[in-house]
């Protein structure tokens, strides 16, 4: 609470009297007033602004596990937790990827301390590493690698001119700024490629452009200092620093919801070549079509008609200047890192002023973990066979499997779903794949690209373009071909766990299966309460609102019956309202409608939890609930809680335990909590879905 807590300087009524006073609790986050930025000293307390105190002093104190569970299994955690330079949010979970982030950088120390055999995974790991941290030649080329491109916009006359130069950076950089196509897999067909089209899209989220302030300032100072870097006097990069900005906004008042874009029924809007193209009628989107390489075809998806039509009031000469001040800006900020050290120095600044992150690495961080982006698949070899066992990955498919059966008894028995719904349901189970540590084959498109060592001519630049244009390539050919299942859309060493509802199945990479998320020795209930919530929580994504749009094929098709659809949707309701609203952090609450997919999930996982439970005659809920606690506890700035209210899908960590525990008789049961208690609800407010 006290690190989340309202800037004392947003009250504007505190009576000089009591200023002095009450300093430590504003900074401690526990003041509750009558309203936002109003404490109201005359005032007589509300009801309402007792609770919200109440509330506030159980979070900062953590003293009762009946009052605030959260906050009191992970006190100590919290009172002695930091934010490392580099990591915009800390925790078991969260924190888990700088701990990985410092395995492989371990990996890449060792391969670059010795010589390597010229062409070998580890030779074009020592070269793109040695190009990273030569920035001495960065700082000799300074913006001269993008120069030529930054001509052609600067020199466009009109915007006929400006799109020869999208043109260009697509063929010979492997990158669009203002529009472009490329390959998705079909929602409608998921065996299939289909060929899609995006266009100019704002730079933060949607809500950003609304809330003004500080962080606005913050972000037109960051795209002024990156039109000055590139060359720009002061006075032309306010200039187009204005025009990207509202450019942006008025893209962003267009644009769909963030929990929207989960939505199929909202994102699979088909158009021909001569439907796209009327609606983008100044524009020759043959032309740029042609350039990406991809064969004719009269079906193109476009995921928000919304930014389709804001994009098209922006697209003719009129609006020239803004165009050429959209394409400058997303240069620089595609290529600006790969630049001298003052473009990077300006992200951190951003990132400082605008959510209150240390974003600063060393250049040795910088390097490992830019070849960790872009030679994913050596690194990821090298990982596993260092970081993860063969016995890890059969237990967790054993874990993954059992959990996919107690689904199967729940679906059987639910009393609000018909037979042949129920039907399809199990079929979907039955299908649904299991990816676990690493793929069963490596994608081989590195093996094909040269990476250049400085001492070979090679450059941070060029072996970025190289690995670009080589991606791009392949996935270009893949466009008449069947869609790869087998393939994963994470690394195995990414920190995360997904549901592919296009594709139903789940992936589990090998860096999240480590403590203190999993261990193999570690008592069962503590891996059902940390791991295996994560796993049960990505199989309830295969129905969850979104996830229920899709069959058993990966395919967007309606297999439920009108009545049971009608029930779920009821049900999602339930889940929406029960965490809409609730107050998180100081005056930070959370969006039930922007969150109801993943809050979904935890339920569902919760639940499922709850089966093995008593399937399996276990009878340590502490253990597990505990463990559950521990797993999501986290750390930030306000700016950054601020930020992920508005545009993160997942509810902040804090309702991840607490408000989805308030939902399971057996947590009630385990720590006898009675009306009166803070974590107390009445029995029938309590939602269930799965």
């Amino acid at each position: 609470t006290a690190r989340a807590a309202i800037p004392a300087e947003t009250f504007t009524d505190i009576p000089a009297w009591a200023a002095e006073e009450l300093n430590d609790v504003l900074a401690a986050g526990i003041v509750a007033g009558t309203g936002e930025g109003v404490f109201s000293p005359d005032a007589p307390m509300t009801a309402q602004s007792f609770d919200t105190l109440l509330r506030r002093v159980y979070a900062l104190e953590g003293t009762n596990l009946k009052d605030d569970f959260y906050a009191t299994v992970n006190r100590n955690w919290l009172a002695n937790s930091d934010l490392p330079a580099g990591l915009s949010i800390n925790g078991p979970f969260r924190g888990l990827s700088l701990t990985v982030q410092e395995q492989i950088a371990s990996l890449i120390a060792d391969i670059v301390a010795k010589p390597q055999a010229a062409g070998t995974p580890e030779a074009k790991i020592k070269a793109l590493y040695d190009c990273v941290m030569d920035a001495e030649g960065r700082e000799k080329a300074g913006v001269a690698p993008i120069q030529k491109y930054l001509d052609a916009i600067e020199d466009a006359e009109t915007l006929d001119e400006l799109m020869a130069s999208e043109i260009a950076l697509r063929q010979e950089l492997g990158i669009f700024t203002l529009m472009g196509f490329s390959l998705s897999v079909d929602a409608k067909d998921s065996n299939r490629y289909i060929v899609s089209f995006g266009s100019m899209e704002p730079g933060m989220e949607k809500s950003f452009y609304t809330s003004g302030g500080a962080q606005k300032d913050a972000y037109l100072r960051y795209i002024e200092t990156l039109c000055t870097l590139s060359g720009m006097g002061e006075e032309q990069a306010k200039e187009r620093a204005a025009l990207v900005y509202d450019a942006e906004a008025a893209i962003a008042s267009a644009m769909m919801d963030a929990q929207e874009y989960g939505d199929v029924d909202k994102t699979y809007n088909l158009y021909t070549m001569d439907e796209l193209n009327a609606q983008l009628p100044n524009v020759d989107l043959r032309a740029l079509y042609a350039a990406t390489g991809l064969k004719a075809t009269d079906k193109i998806v476009v995921a928000d008609v919304g930014i389709l039509k804001a994009n098209a009031a922006l697209l003719d000469d009129a609006h020239l200047d803004t165009l050429k001040a959209m394409a400058r800006y997303a240069l620089l900020a595609s290529y600006g890192g790969v630049l001298n050290k003052a473009f990077t120095e300006a992200s951190y600044d951003f990132a400082e002023a605008c959510y209150g992150i240390n974003a600063r690495q060393s250049d040795e961080q910088i390097a490992s973990n830019q070849v960790t982006g872009l030679l994913s698949t050596y690194l990821a070899k090298a990982y596993v066979e260092n970081h993860f066992s063969a016995e890890a990955k059969a237990d967790v498919e054993n874990m993954i499997r059992e959990f996919i059966s107690v689904y199967k008894e729940r679906i059987q028995a639910n009393d609000w779903m018909s037979e042949s719904t129920k039907a399809k349901a199990l079929r979907k189970l039955d299908t649904m794949k299991i990816k676990v540590g690493y793929p069963d084959k490596w994608d081989d498109t590195l093996d094909g690209v040269a990476i250049l060592s400085p001492a070979e001519g090679g450059t941070y630049f060029s072996n970025l373009t190289s690995l670009q244009k080589a991606f791009l390539a392949k996935r270009s050919s893949m466009q008449d071909t069947a869609v790869d299942k087998t393939e994963w859309v994470m690394s195995p060493y990414t920190v995360n766990a997904c549901y592919d509802a296009s594709n139903n199945d789940i992936t589990f990479p090998a860096a999240i299966l480590q403590a203190p998320l999993y261990d193999v020795n570690a008592p069962r209930e503590a891996n059902l309460g940390s791991i295996g919530y994560i796993i049960a929580h990505e199989i309830t994504h295969a129905f969850d609102n979104n996830g229920a749009k899709y069959d058993e094929n990966g395919n967007n098709a309606d297999w439920w019956t009108a009545e049971d659809y009608a029930a779920f949707q009821k049900k999602c309701e339930a889940v929406t309202a029960w965490y809409d609203g609730v107050e998180v952090y100081p005056g930070i609450v959370a969006n039930g409608t922007l969150t109801l997919s993943e809050n979904v999930a935890d339920l569902g996982s919760l639940r499922c939890l709850m089966t093995v439970m008593k399937r399996d005659k276990l009878t340590d809920y502490d253990t597990l609930f505990r463990a559950l606690a521990n797993t999501w506890a986290s750390t930030t700035t306000r700016q950054m809680r601020e930020y992920l209210i508005s545009a993160d899908v997942h509810s902040p960590d804090k309702l991840r335990c607490n408000r989805a525990l308030q939902t399971l008789d057996e947590f009630y049961e385990t720590y006898d909590i009675q009306r009166g208690d803070g974590m107390w609800t009445e029995p029938e407010t309590r939602v269930s879905i799965w």
